[in-house]
């Protein structure tokens, strides 16, 4: 029997290519139109600092913590930075349901529009979350606590 520390170092080996996999996938599919997608990168976190300035967003959410929590406690945890023309636009995290039988979208931000255009984020975000849940055998996303339109 592996020790736990093993099991865990499985696990996030294990699901780590599977969120690649999702990830190319979906950005084979969105690439003609400006969209590339990582996970939440340190240069991801570098990108989302700047929008600390904006005045309209909704909360003051730190998402290199909130990253570094997800990934000490959730190895099956989907996380995803959009990006449009070399440009940060969304970041996300969500995990399988505690059943498995779906995926949570805990949260997602798009880049404040007071700090410059950006293209509508959500579509391309959920069509990363069902390409994983598909990998994953989840039959349903579940959108926690809406607090934003886009």
């Amino acid at each position: 029997m592996l020790p736990r520390f093993d099991e865990r170092q499985d696990a996030e080996r294990r699901y780590k290519k599977l969120r690649e996999q999702a990830l190319r996938a979906v950005e084979l599919r969105l690439k003609s139109k400006g969209f590339s997608f990582t996970t939440i990168t340190e240069q991801a976190l570098s990108a989302v600092k700047i929008w600390k300035k904006s005045k309209s967003r909704p909360y003051p959410w730190d998402w290199r913590e909130g990253r570094n929590r997800y990934q000490s406690r959730y190895p099956k945890r989907f996380e995803v930075a959009l990006w449009h023309r070399n440009k940060l636009v969304a970041i996300s995290l969500g995990r399988p349901t505690f059943g498995g039988s779906g995926m949570r979208l805990d949260i997602v931000e798009g880049r404040p529009h007071d700090l410059g255009d950006r293209p509508s984020v959500m579509d391309e975000i959920l069509l990363a979350y069902e390409v994983y849940a598909l990998l994953l055998g989840a039959s349903h996303i579940r959108i926690m606590n809406p607090v934003n339109e886009d």
